[in-house]
């Protein structure tokens, strides 16, 4: 029983870091689309769901693009 909590923590804890990584990839992959692809959706999207950095960038972008 103790060795499945232990197997069950430890996949947990892999699991959280591994989505955690996608979404940061995710989100710079994003800003790259957003300030080199001319993409609006993605600006948009950051704006909501960035980090502080990313919804300043994407806010800079769009005030630059007149949107």
């Amino acid at each position: 029983m103790k060795n499945f909590l232990l197997i069950v923590s430890i996949s947990s804890i892999g699991i959280l870091a591994m989505s955690h990584s996608m979404t940061t990839g995710l989100n710079k992959s994003t800003l790259n689309q957003c300030t080199n692809n001319n993409s609006n959706d993605a600006c948009n999207y950051l704006v909501n769901n960035g980090s502080n950095f990313e919804k300043k960038i994407a806010q800079q972008t769009l005030l630059i693009r007149g949107l």
